[in-house]
Parts: structure tokens; sequence; C-alpha cells
């Protein structure tokens, strides 16, 4: 809980500094750039680069703060071989991690203790809730929509991009936007409307370049991290700006190569299906 802590500090202090630095960033550097140093802020929330040093190195860095968790170390050793019946005394020169609250039925618990425990409840209800949010969302997509069998749009951009796995497309009867979900299983869902072939292949462009790009994968990952920190509201922001630096990243990938007219005809697309 203590490393969580310290990540959650350290990884808010890049995140506000990505922030701040945001309007200067984006006009000097390209969407593949600011997609990676947010990934590279989310890292940071859960690599403890500081327990990599080896033990012998750390020593010679902090011998006073060793000495001193050595010297409270000794102390709270002591006190638990006392009588268990005398209550704990508080005061200003206990450390905080080491006082004390009372609970029912003459119970004593740490405080630190009790804040982990509150931390951990939080983290793990936050999972089980965007897990079971994503099942309910992947049950309801699967019963509005159909498998699209064959598609020649869809198998020559897939050949175009050198993408060899199998990937199902289904066709949406909702209004969403497209979309690829799945990272053991990508589907892609289309929604059911009246988009021409080349307007199909430039959706097609985009899911099956988030495939390309691993984008799901990160996604998981900055789930995981937001799990992991629920109670600092950075990590809030830091997940909001990784979706929208991946999806202008895909977006300035997609039309890296192209002419003009087939740029023109993208951005139509978006809109249409946007306005859709």
């Amino acid at each position: 809980f203590k490393t969580v802590l310290i990540l959650s500090c350290f990884g808010s202090g890049i995140i506000l500094l990505l922030l701040i630095l945001k309007p200067v960033t984006v006009k000097h550097f390209p969407a593949r750039w600011q997609y990676f140093i947010w990934l590279a802020a989310t890292v940071c929330l859960i690599l403890p680069i500081w327990k990599m040093i080896p033990g012998s190195e750390a020593q010679k860095i902090v011998p006073q703060i060793t000495a001193n968790n050595e010297t409270i170390k000794a102390e709270t050793e002591t006190s638990d071989t006392a009588d268990m019946e005398i209550p704990t005394i508080i005061n200003e020169t206990v450390p905080m991690e080491y006082r004390e609250v009372n609970l029912t039925g003459g119970m004593h618990i740490r405080i630190y203790d009790l804040i982990a425990y509150i931390w951990l409840g939080g983290a793990l209800i936050f999972i089980i809730l965007a897990i079971a949010n994503y099942l309910l969302f992947l049950r309801k997509k699967r019963r509005q929509s159909i498998d699209l069998t064959e598609n020649v749009a869809f198998e020559e951009i897939k050949k175009e991009l050198g993408v060899k796995r199998k990937i199902k497309v289904r066709i949406s009867n909702d209004n969403d936007s497209p979309m690829l979900i799945g990272t053991l299983f990508p589907v892609i869902y289309i929604p059911k409307n009246d988009m021409n072939e080349e307007m199909e292949k430039m959706v097609f462009r985009h899911e099956l370049t988030h495939y390309k790009q691993g984008d799901l994968i990160f996604k998981w990952l900055t789930l995981f991290v937001n799990a992991l920190h629920w109670f600092n509201p950075f990590v809030y922001l830091l997940a909001a700006n990784i979706n929208q630096a991946c999806e202008v990243s895909c977006d300035m990938k997609v039309i890296s190569n192209m002419d003009e007219e087939n740029k023109k005809l993208y951005m139509n697309t978006i809109l249409n299906i946007a306005d859709r």
C-alpha cells in the first residue's frame, strides 16, 4: 500500500506536468508521440523503480532512514511482547503508521492497515464493476448484431494492412460507432446504415489499425492502473487523455499514406458516422 501511495504521488506529478505542457506538445510532436508519452506515464504508476536498486546500494543512499526504521521496528517488537490488555499510548512522537484505532469488541487496528483495507476493497470493487459492465456490454452487442459472413472490402483491407489473424465482422442494429472489441477473440462491429464500399473500407482501416497497434491491450493496462489508483483523480485524467491520444494516433496512422481526396473521404466518413 505504501508503494502504491508513492507511485500515485509520483505519477500525479508526471500527469500534471504533461497536462501543463500539452498545449505545446500537441503542436510540436506527432500524435504517436503523444500516445506513447501518456502510456509511459501509465507505466510509471505501476513500476516501482526504486525497488530495483540492490539492497547494498540502497543502504548507502539512505543509511539514516534505514537506521530509523530499525529502531521503530525494535520498539514495535518490544511493545508486542508486553501485556496486550494495556492500551496503546498515542502521542505526536509515534509515527502515523504505528498509531491504532479502537474497533468494537476491544479490537485494535493500525491506521495504515485500515486505510490499506479500504484501498484494496475499492480496487476490487472497481475492477469487478468494470469487468461486469464489459461483459454485459458484450452480451448486448452480440444480441443486437448479426455475422457478416463475407465482405470483399474487409478482406481487401486486411490484405493491404498485412493482418492475417481471423477477425469477425458483425453488423450492429444500434447506432453506436464502429468498434473493435476483444483482445483474445477480436470482433469488429459496424452500424447498420447505408455506407458505400469506400466508406466501409475507411471504417475497416481504422479498426484494423487499432488492432495492429495493440490498442486494446493498452486500454486494459489503463483500466488496471485506474483500478489500482481509483482514489487518485489525476489517474482518471490520464485515462481520458490516453483514449483521446489513441484515437488521434490511429487517425493519423490511417491517413499517413493517403492522397488529399482519400483524406477528405476518411474525414467525411467519420463525420457521417458521428452525425448518425
